[in-house]
């Protein structure tokens, strides 16, 4: 993610400037730095205290509201793999509604108002769905139909509500980050 940083950035401000202030991409460069800057004191052999500690870190990051959400699912997630050495495709799936659900509760969000939920929710159904064995392939699909499937829905959450039926056409800053940043990682 760190090595593809700065076209992402652009492409999701950009992206934000047609429905918000034009930072989702400052906001996810700041949040993908404090990841590299954590990544080396990870824990090997525990998934849950790595998502909690890169959790933090996000919330040190910024003060953003994607951030936030950001924060909130990877602590969601972090309690569901507490103490697990690795996630198979199943507990992948499960720490994913765990962090879908923090998110819908503390944001407000539900299903369907194009945001970063409606990425997370295709993603978890998709891995329990599909028996693809590439895990991060199944993900980067999830996410581009997740896209595709919402650009003709107008956004009901976060700033880009505000936008109302001119959001249509248009690809949520957030749901656009997930994919774009799931892509740096799979190639």
């Amino acid at each position: 993610m760190s090595a593809a940083i700065a076209p992402i950035r652009e492409t999701l401000n950009a992206a934000d400037r047609d429905l918000g202030d034009g930072d989702t991409g400052m906001t996810v460069e700041q949040i993908v730095a404090v990841w590299q800057g954590a990544a080396a004191e990870l824990p090997e052999g525990d998934v849950g205290e790595a998502l909690r500690m890169l959790g933090r870190a996000t919330r040190r990051a910024s003060g953003s509201s994607l951030a936030a959400v950001v924060a909130i699912g990877l602590a969601a997630a972090s309690k569901r793999a507490a103490a697990e050495p690795v996630l198979d495709r199943a507990a992948l799936a499960e720490a994913l509604e765990a962090a879908a659900g923090a998110i819908a509760e503390r944001s407000g969000a539900v299903a369907g108002d194009k945001s970063v939920l409606d990425s997370v929710l295709a993603i978890a159904a998709a891995l329990k769905a599909e028996r693809d064995t590439n895990v991060l392939s199944t993900a980067v699909a999830a996410a581009a139909r997740a896209i595709e499937d919402f650009r003709g829905r107008p956004c009901r959450v976060g700033r880009a509500r505000m936008y109302g039926e001119r959001s249509i056409g248009r690809d949520d800053p957030g749901m656009l980050a997930v994919l774009l940043l799931l892509r740096a990682v799979r190639d």
